[in-house]
């Protein structure tokens, strides 16, 4: 299946996203050798998984260059040069679902998450008590759990608690809109503005600052 869309969230800031038909065999044969993973050889013998291909492939759709790297540091927070152009990137996958979000000015955080039952058995693991009095249902906790991974990968460090370190003001869902997740780690105190779409049975989050 060709890509769902690409979206301008802001003049900056865009959004690529792509819906998993395709066997994996599909991508490995797609991609060039212009995109270059510094963090992990391109090498289809290795039990690289579905999602990893496809989200290389995406970006090839996403920027037609003669070169594209990744480049991931130290905590494992990735980083583009396409043409030598450096680019902030967030990249997620769930199930069907890869997608890839990027600018050139703002560090952002995006993720990705199935609308599941299971999530029930973990929630006592990522909502703190503010949070349990209004997150009464599966898609509200998904949110809240999806916001905080977006907000993890755009603080790119390791050692950030989801329970003690952030915490996501009461809100209704709807099938778009904005939340707030309030970050406080040692000097860090700051209100992140989390946005938000559902669809298909999944939910989707991005923040960038």
């Amino acid at each position: 299946m060709p890509i769902v869309f690409i979206k301008n969230i802001t003049n900056d800031i865009i959004l690529g996203l792509w819906k998993i038909k395709e066997p994996k065999s599909f991508f490995v044969e797609k991609l060039g050798s212009h995109l270059i993973d510094k963090s992990k050889p391109i090498n289809p013998a290795e039990n690289v998984g579905l999602h990893w291909f496809a989200s290389r492939y995406l970006l090839q759709q996403l920027f037609k260059a003669s070169s594209i790297e990744i480049h991931k540091n130290e905590n494992n927070k990735p980083t583009l040069f396409i043409d030598n152009n450096k680019y902030y990137v967030s990249i997620s996958h769930s199930f069907e679902y890869v997608g890839i979000m990027f600018s050139k000015h703002h560090e952002l955080g995006f993720d990705i998450e199935k609308i599941d039952t299971r999530i029930e058995r973990v929630a006592h693991k990522f909502l703190n008590n503010n949070e349990q009095l209004f997150a009464q249902n599966i898609i509200t906790k998904t949110l809240i759990w999806s916001a905080k991974e977006s907000v993890y990968k755009w603080y790119g460090k390791k050692e950030l608690d989801f329970k003690l370190h952030m915490e996501m003001q009461s809100f209704t869902e709807k099938n778009e809109g904005e939340f707030i997740c309030k970050l406080n780690k040692n000097e860090l105190k700051i209100e992140i503005p989390v946005n938000y779409f559902l669809m298909d049975n999944y939910v989707f989050t991005f923040c960038f600052q």
